[in-house]
């Protein structure tokens, strides 16, 4: 049932009514419980899916192995998602912390997850997938990242992948790129003076940036992988 917003944006007739009283009850006739409602829906879908997961990995869920922490986290971010696709991640988080999985484990991953929409997690898995998520392994490129990007999702996906630098899951990287080194000792060789020496360097000489998965980065997406027998081979 679509929530009506119309008592929000009502004036406040009564100024000797106090103000915080008119707001609350707004607010309580545009909700009520419909936030309730909403978030035991989610949770009813997470189950659901909380169950496949454990299926898959063959385990049970141990309350033992989970935090009071890390649970109370979970449940109070994963009952705020709509969204099938990161109802699934939280729902693999779980049960792979419950596998004793370090990665999934780590609450940091919950809240990062939180922010991201089902375009994010398509991107980033795609990009780790596509160029490898070992540590200190350099992916590409930045604009060869966003070209191939955009080609494979769509424009749409120009906003995921920017989301994901600042979440810093993918972290930016420079350097110093020369295509004189030859020239330049033939120059030295011919005599060629110093201060022309120095603009031949500069305007032979770029900076570079590419792009690559961030120690978080990689944290998260092993602990959103699937159970190895389910992945491509």
């Amino acid at each position: 049932m679509p929530i009506d917003l119309t008592p929000i944006v009502k004036p406040i007739n009564d100024v000797a009514e106090p103000i915080t009283n008119s707001l609350s009850d707004a607010w309580s006739a545009v909700l009520g419980d419909k936030i309730a409602a909403w978030r035991l829906r989610n949770a009813a879908a997470t189950q659901v899916k909380l169950h496949e997961e454990l299926k898959r990995l063959g385990v049970s869920l141990d309350n033992a192995k989970i935090p009071e922490r890390y649970a109370f986290a979970w449940f109070d971010e994963a009952t705020k998602q709509d969204e099938p696709e990161i109802q699934e991640l939280f729902a693999r988080l779980l049960a792979k912390a419950a596998a004793g999985d370090k990665d999934a484990g780590d609450r940091r991953n919950l809240e990062i997850l939180s922010r991201m929409t089902p375009m994010d997690a398509q991107v980033f898995h795609w990009i780790l997938e596509k160029f490898g998520s070992d540590r200190g392994s350099m992916l590409a490129r930045e604009f060869v990242i966003w070209s191939m990007v955009t080609k494979e999702f769509g424009s749409e996906a120009e906003l995921a992948l920017e989301h994901l630098i600042q979440l810093s899951l993918l972290e930016k990287h420079y350097g110093i790129s020369n295509q004189s080194s030859s020239a330049r000792w033939a120059s030295v060789q011919s005599g060629m003076a110093l201060s022309d020496l120095i603009d031949a360097v500069q305007s032979n000489t770029d900076i570079e940036c590419e792009l690559a998965a961030s120690e978080r980065g990689r944290s998260l997406y092993r602990s959103c992988q699937p159970p190895s027998s389910e992945r491509p081979a």
